[in-house]
């Protein structure tokens, strides 16, 4: 694929969430699966983009999460990045208000392809609904006294046991899917 076409990929995919909220077509508190073109949860590359769809449809409890995000006031970017610590993805702590809306972003490391993309992606969507689920959450200060309270912690990063529990059962449902074909 062309240097030109890449760029006119990465652009549909950006503006697809936009026009879906813009047209109507799925409403901030639509509680049908929004898992596939979600205005809620955005890819920031084609590879993240097609990630998500593909959870979404392979992975009930992906799809739940997605869902789940879609109920709520937030909106959660997905990027390619470095986390530090030899992490391979993180929710970013920093929370931005846009109007009445709550923004978080994941990164992920670059190297993670396939499922175990789609894994870690589940994993760090499972804290952004759990940052999402309390009103109070609405910046760095509150996200971190959030996980102060309720996550297990080791220095500068934290841990809940429901997104280990939801990446072990997303792994076993895409790989139980994959076994199917």
């Amino acid at each position: 694929m062309g240097r030109l076409a890449r760029r006119l990929v990465l652009l549909l995919v950006l503006a697809m969430p936009l026009w879906v909220s813009v047209s109507g077509a799925q409403g901030a508190n639509s509680t049908q699966a929004l898992a596939p073109g979600s205005p809620r949860v955005r890819g920031s590359d084609p590879i993240i983009a097609g990630a998500i769809e593909q959870a979404a449809e392979q992975s009930p409890t992906f799809n739940q999460l997605v869902t789940a995000i879609a109920t709520t006031n937030g909106i959660v970017y997905v990027h390619f990045g470095e986390c530090g610590r030899n992490v391979r993805a993180c929710l970013l702590l920093g929370i931005t208000q846009a109007g009445s809306n709550r923004i978080l972003h994941i990164k992920v490391d670059r190297r993670r392809r396939g499922q175990d993309l789609m894994v870690v992606i589940g994993h760090e969507l499972s804290h952004a609904v759990e940052l999402l689920n309390e009103a109070t959450v609405v910046d760095a200060t509150t996200a971190q006294n959030f996980y102060r309270r309720n996550a297990a912690i080791e220095r500068y990063s934290f841990e809940t046991e429901a997104a280990i529990e939801i990446e072990l059962k997303i792994d076993k449902e895409l790989r139980r899917w994959a076994n199917q074909r």
